[in-house]
């Protein structure tokens, strides 16, 4: 099965709006379609930025966690998370080192301010906003019905 790695953002997106192509990620994810992929500081930083900026989704939130059956994978130790400092801010650098080190197919997140073409090149990633990656599945469907 296929494994996407996803952003505290996206998570956060989804649990806000049912409409979203956040919330369309997750629900592709809910029918089996490819495993979502986060690290256990994506899944602190989504859930303490609920609590503090949108209580109200948090419902939601636990609730799409117990649907997901989350790949979680530990935070990594300091010393392989150094290089990657090199090309994106501290605070990131421990997502994108847990997302290189996991070979997922797909990195989503919304932080295009960060996670930058630039990164996606020096990493190997595929990293992808929520709407580009629902557009890709969407084109991918459409050619295999045809």
């Amino acid at each position: 099965m296929r494994r996407v790695f996803v952003d505290a953002n996206v998570l956060i997106a989804g649990a806000d709006s049912q409409s979203g192509a956040s919330n369309a990620v997750l629900k592709m994810a809910e029918v089996g379609l490819f495993q979502i992929v986060v690290s256990e500081q994506v899944l602190d930083e989504a859930e303490r930025n609920l609590r503090k900026k949108l209580p109200r989704a948090l419902p939601n939130f636990a609730a799409q966690l117990a649907r997901l059956r989350l790949e979680i994978l530990p935070n990594p130790a300091v010393e392989l998370v150094r290089p990657w400092m090199d090309i994106i801010e501290a605070q990131d650098a421990p997502i994108l080192c847990t997302a290189v080190s996991s070979g997922v197919d797909r990195f989503i997140t919304l932080n295009t301010k960060d996670f930058t073409p630039n990164v996606a090149e020096q990493s190997g990633l595929t990293i992808q906003t929520p709407a580009e990656f629902v557009e890709e599945v969407r084109r991918l469907v459409t050619n295999n019905l045809r």
